[in-house]
């Protein structure tokens, strides 16, 4: 009889007290790199020097003249870096190859590639982040999948053409 009221209550504490969906984006690393704060030295290491190039967001994160600072893109051929040397930078566009190269890890404890199907990243995202939404045709074969970070209000989207992931989007609230 105890048994059988534990296999009752047990389900019914999870639906009073759920357990919360967190996705950090500490633990994410984007080519082998720490998305948060990424220093130029490690970013030159890893792609080579580029020059910098100028941003001119109207808002956000990183638009100048709202957050009173100077922002530069660094444009490599499958990631853009944005941010500056104080603030450090992060990833605002991953593109994925279709051979698997460039690679998205979140914890170590998944990664995700231009090999990676939607079903696959929608399935993961649904289980560590809330909310996510899961956005309908932009144009013929392409989805997106958007959400936030954990106590933060930028976040991120990833879209994905004919089931493949094909980039990752940093966002910034407007």
């Amino acid at each position: 009889m105890i048994k059988s009221f534990l296999s009752f209550l047990l389900p019914l504490t999870f639906l009073l007290f759920p357990v919360e969906k967190t996705f950090f984006a500490e633990y994410i690393y984007v080519d082998g790199l720490a998305f948060r704060q990424q220093g130029l030295k490690s970013i030159f290491d890893k792609y080579g020097p580029i020059q910098r190039s100028d941003t001119n967001y109207e808002c956000g994160f990183h638009s100048n003249e709202e957050q009173g600072k100077i922002y530069y893109q660094l444009i490599y051929d499958q990631v853009t870096w944005i941010g500056n040397t104080e603030e450090g930078y992060i990833p605002e566009l991953v593109v994925f190859d279709p051979e698997g190269e460039i690679k998205w890890t979140y914890f170590q404890e998944i990664e995700f590639s231009g090999k990676s199907a939607q079903n696959e990243v929608e399935n993961f995202m649904e289980k560590k982040a809330e909310p996510i939404q899961i956005y309908g045709r932009d144009e013929e074969g392409l989805y997106s999948l958007g959400g936030r970070f954990t106590n933060a209000d930028d976040g991120f989207f990833f879209l994905f053409k004919n089931g493949k992931l094909i980039e990752f989007h940093y966002w910034s609230p407007c």
